[in-house]
């Protein structure tokens, strides 16, 4: 994927998570081969979409992110989320 504004970038993660997220997550390699993204930058980016608190404030908690005990990180699409990508 060719340098995208962020607000681009994020819709495009969005989708795509709302596009191969059947209820039961999508890992991120998944997600960052079909983007044609590093999983730290994915890590980071749904990070930001979740409800975490960064600096005080919270997200917007479009996205679960979730690491299973072998270490592998898998993404989940909120109903929020599921709204939003739908826009």
């Amino acid at each position: 994927m060719p340098e995208t504004a962020p607000e681009a970038l994020a819709e495009a993660a969005l989708r795509a998570l709302a596009e191969l997220d059947q209820g039961q997550g999508v890992a991120l390699p998944r997600l960052a081969k079909k983007l044609g993204l590093r999983v730290s930058v994915l890590l980071r980016l749904y990070t930001l979409m979740s409800d975490a608190a960064l600096g005080g404030v919270a997200g917007p908690g479009w996205v679960r992110l979730q690491c299973e005990d072998n270490g592998r990180w898998l993404a989940h699409l909120t109903e929020a989320g599921r709204g939003d990508a739908q826009d």
